[in-house]
């Protein structure tokens, strides 16, 4: 017998799962189908303010009200005490030199700090996504959806002449035949459907190449070496950098006292994994950095947990991923649709994941819940629209990786970035279902082309650090709001979010 659903979303992390919420709040017969089982350990924890007004239009769209309260930390602790989450003031970046502990200057020359939000009710959240995922999942299925865990998608057949897919997913129970007119990968890396829809990865043309070594860890140390009297929030209620000459860690502190840990690096790099366990080699990085090194060195690892083989017994420990820089040949087809996360991804440089996978979320669930006669013509503007994201993602990032260890140039390169989420956030702003120069500004061609300038400037050494800074801050003036390069700012800046609901 063929089940038959009006949708089959493969992947039921937080995009997978709030599609489904979406159609089935809408009355949409849908089936969530997924390798893994709720709750599980995942990394993208980091919102911004984008992710933020994402989340706010997708609830009062869609009347997803359980939804609302998480678009701000004040808000998400409010609403749900219990649900794991931690504050985000903004960014801050620290830059570090091997064998010397932190020191900073008057000027900050060593620092950066950017609020986004104005305080801390109106602060956007790290994701304790084991957390968060579930609770997503839970509301799809209260709404109506069908969950099916420990499932794979074993065949796909699409038929364009009655516009249906013919779908085989394997589960405890073998395989079963289901029919939906539309497939759906929210997918990590798409990989749940590409051989199956012959979608082969196309990327030799991106220019971020890192990989990134992670864990959750109690005992974290709160980094007081960074702190100044003029900063305008506690760097530590942040999505926190410390750059060294190869990359950078991540420290994102949840409010339960877990932080969460990684060292992305550059894969041109001299740095090997030498040591016997991933663990043993976060732990030797951070050796030649004494801070870091200080603030960790009373934590462990607490999660991801890994069963034993053929012991009752469970451990916890860091993982290593390969290149973390990726991108499908297609984002959508006749009856498909690959959210951003499972077309391609970057970086976790800037936290931009989450707001992409949430831009993804808006546009398909626009498009399937709107007008029909219309939609081929936004299919194929969405297989284009996120090419052209990826590429500009892949341009900010890779840039600010071309300066490394350069932190003038990095802070400078950075702030094309920063112009792009702000000018971006003062749309959604005024109207958050009108994006008329596309996702952070993707479609604005006078920044894309004035981005492309400097990236090939970056490493120019005939180009003096502050010729290149005075470059960056003539190519940004004319988005430039917050004051970004101004050297009276010191490199801090105060509130640059636009104004919340």
């Amino acid at each position: 017998m063929t089940d038959r659903f009006d949708a089959v979303i493969v992947g039921s992390g937080f995009s997978g799962s709030m599609l489904g919420w979406i159609l089935a709040k809408q009355g949409w017969k849908v089936l969530l189908i997924d390798s893994g089982r709720h709750p599980r350990f995942a990394i993208g924890e980091s919102s911004t303010p984008t992710a933020d007004f994402l989340i706010h239009h997708i609830a009062s769209r869609w009347g997803l009200d359980k939804l609302a309260p998480l678009a701000s930390w004040g808000s998400w602790k409010g609403a749900y005490p219990d649900l794991l989450c931690g504050k985000k003031r903004g960014f801050s970046y620290y830059k570090h030199h091997k064998d010397q502990r932190f020191v900073d200057d008057a000027q900050h020359s060593r620092s950066f700090l950017v609020a986004a939000s104005s305080e801390d009710r109106f602060s956007d959240t790290h994701w304790v996504r084991s957390s968060v995922d579930q609770f997503l999942v839970q509301s799809a299925i209260d709404e109506g959806a069908i969950l099916r865990e420990s499932t794979s998608l074993h065949s796909a057949k699409y038929d364009r002449v009655n516009q249906v897919w013919t779908l085989g997913v394997r589960g405890v129970d073998g395989v079963q035949t289901i029919a939906a007119p539309w497939l759906i990968d929210a997918s990590g890396g798409g990989t749940a459907t590409a051989d199956l829809i012959d979608n082969p990865l196309d990327d030799d043309w991106m220019r971020t190449r890192t990989r990134a070594t992670f864990a959750h860890f109690d005992g974290v140390l709160p980094f007081n070496e960074g702190r100044a009297a003029d900063d305008p929030f506690c760097g530590d209620d942040a999505a926190q950098h410390h750059l060294t000459d190869n990359g950078w860690w991540w420290m994102l502190r949840f409010d339960n006292g877990i932080t969460s840990v990684g060292l992305v690096e550059k894969l041109n790099s001299t740095s090997a994994r030498n040591s016997t366990s991933v663990d043993d080699f976060l732990q030797t990085s951070r050796a030649d950095y004494p801070s870091i090194a200080g603030l960790m060195h009373n934590s462990k690892v607490v999660a991801p947990i890994f069963n034993v083989a053929g012991s009752p017994t469970s451990i916890a420990c860091a993982i290593q991923s390969g290149r973390l820089s990726r991108c499908r040949t297609k984002a959508s087809g006749p009856g498909l649709i690959l959210l951003p996360n499972a077309y391609g991804f970057i970086d976790p440089l800037h936290s931009t994941g989450i707001a992409h996978a949430l831009s993804g979320v808006v546009r398909a669930a626009k498009m399937l819940t709107g007008p029909t006669q219309s939609i081929d013509i936004e299919l194929y503007e969405y297989n284009f629209a996120l090419r052209r994201e990826i590429r500009w993602l892949d341009t900010l990032i890779a840039g600010c990786y071309f300066a490394l260890p350069n932190f003038q140039r990095f802070v400078a390169f950075s702030s094309f970035y920063f112009v792009a989420a702000i000018r971006f956030e003062a749309v959604m702003a005024e109207d958050p279902a009108l994006w008329p120069a596309g996702f952070l500004q993707a479609d604005d061609a006078m920044m894309v082309e004035s981005t492309e300038l400097s990236i090939r400037e970056v490493n120019d050494p005939s180009i003096s650090d502050d010729d290149f800074t005075s470059r960056v801050r003539d190519r940004i003036s004319r988005w430039n709001t917050a004051g970004l390069l101004d050297p009276q700012n010191r490199n801090r800046l105060n509130h640059t979010a636009a104004p919340k609901w």
